[in-house]
């Protein structure tokens, strides 16, 4: 029974100690890690979108036209997600640490939908770019 009441105490102890501050900056640093590793993709995006948009005016059939404009479409969308949660990020958000702890933690499931789509999109346009290559 005492060494359940001093690993008790100890766990208190420890978690008294926490620093508010630096949850928060360690979860806001994931966040910014994902943010960064996400417009890794900027590039790639863009060279397989003017890819794309040359094939589309090669295209012989309504079939090819259709899957190109598909991933064309798909790239666009992973972008202006991207933007969007851009200009709606706010890394010094204001409130109590609950309050900020689950903004940044909402953010963080944010950004990694986003690099889910990014990363999607540049896969599957990159798969069908494959025999395009010179």
């Amino acid at each position: 029974m005492k060494k359940i009441f001093f690993a008790t105490l100890i766990c208190l102890a420890l978690n008294a100690c926490n620093d508010p501050k630096a949850d928060e900056k360690a979860v806001l640093n994931d966040v910014i890690k994902l943010h960064d590793k996400t417009m890794g993709f900027d590039e790639q995006v863009m060279h397989n979108k003017m890819k794309l948009d040359t094939l589309l005016l090669e295209a012989k059939n309504d079939e090819a036209k259709t899957r190109i404009k598909y991933l064309t479409t798909r790239l666009t969308k992973a972008e202006s997600a991207m933007e969007d949660w851009m200009q709606n990020f706010d890394p010094a958000k204001k409130g109590t640490h609950e309050e900020i702890m689950s903004y940044i933690t909402a953010q963080k499931k944010q950004i990694t939908a986003v690099d889910t789509l990014l990363s999607g999109a540049v896969k599957e346009s990159a798969e069908y770019l494959k025999p395009f290559k010179k």
